[in-house]
């Protein structure tokens, strides 16, 4: 009985453990897609434009770890063909594109740090948006 009652609370554990990530994935990805759309929405062709673009990537009011934890380390790049990236592309009027990626959301893990697992579990995520039309590509 002591077995089976210690099983059903490890598996209770892997659960919670397992949800919050699933979560902080889902909330990663809310927030990449709207990034990438907000700043493809931005794009005109001029510098000012790609300034616009960060601009409303970092004015976004989306926050992870169920709404507690900004997102830092983000992203943003730009593109005209979706093969070459570039944070601070020269020249801006062929860009029609922007990818914003989230890559340092760290989840703590609570139960599975018994059993041996990590302390944390990274969750990054990334998004692609097009201008005219706006719409996600990947």
């Amino acid at each position: 009985m002591a077995v089976a009652l210690l099983l059903l609370v490890a598996m209770m554990g892997l659960a919670f453990d397992v949800g919050r990530i699933y979560i902080a994935r889902n909330e990663a990805q809310v927030f990449t897609d709207a990034a990438a759309m907000a700043a493809a929405a931005k794009l005109d062709g001029t510098p000012a434009g790609l300034d616009r673009a960060r601009q409303a990537v970092a004015r976004l009011p989306i926050r992870w770890n169920l709404g507690t934890s900004a997102f830092t380390g983000v992203v943003v790049e730009f593109s005209a063909d979706g093969n070459h990236w570039d944070r601070e592309p020269k020249d801006a009027a062929p860009l029609s594109m922007a990818r914003v990626t989230a890559p340092a959301n760290n989840v703590d893990i609570v139960f599975l740090r018994a059993a041996g697992g990590p302390a944390a579990f990274t969750v990054p995520s990334r998004s692609v948006a097009a201008s005219n039309p706006v719409r996600l590509t990947e």
